[in-house]
């Protein structure tokens, strides 16, 4: 059909509004990655689709610029406590370092899960198992199904961490603009 001007309103129809969502959100992370290449800036974006789910673009890195914003965000911070009393800075504040401590400790989280991760990783591969080892085709039955397990139980970690990561990245994006 082409190109064409579309009307600024809310889109109605779900199908439709997951379909404008994706294109438009590929679109906004290509701006961003022009945007930081041509000018050599830092660019971080979180969105979050109609079901919820967050997406994030970071360039050069995003946890970079994450941790980045952290870092300034708490420098601002204690610059904040020493100006003001903590009663003037109210709601917000204690809002901001709620939202902080739990960055904090989904970030341990994250860190813990990837050791655990590593971890598995290095018991997959030591010679103690000695039965994953050998080629798949020699697997037995049961054996397939244990390794199976064991992969998806990885998987099911590693999914966890990144959900737990863009989360936090989101929320540190929010708690700016807040």
């Amino acid at each position: 059909m082409g190109r064409r001007k579309i009307k600024m309103e809310k889109v109605q129809d779900t199908n439709t509004k997951q379909v404008t969502f994706s294109k438009r959100r590929l679109g906004l992370f290509k701006k961003a990655s022009e945007l930081a290449t041509l000018c050599n800036a830092e660019v971080g974006i979180v969105v979050f689709s109609p079901g919820n789910k967050p997406y994030s673009f970071g360039k050069p890195n995003f946890d970079l610029i994450a941790e980045r914003f952290k870092n300034e965000f708490e420098e601002e911070e204690e610059a904040d406590s020493c100006e003001t009393s903590g009663y003037s800075r109210g709601k917000r504040a204690r809002q901001e370092k709620k939202i902080c401590k739990r960055l904090n400790s989904i970030i341990e989280e994250a860190e813990a899960e990837k050791k655990h991760g590593e971890d598995l990783h290095k018991w997959l591969e030591s010679a103690e198992q000695d039965r994953f080892n050998k080629p798949l085709e020699e697997l037995t039955l049961e054996e397939l199904k244990e390794f199976e397990a064991k992969i998806q139980e990885t998987r099911c970690g590693i999914q966890s961490n990144i959900n737990h990561m863009q989360a936090s990245s989101s929320l540190m994006f929010l708690s700016k603009d807040n």
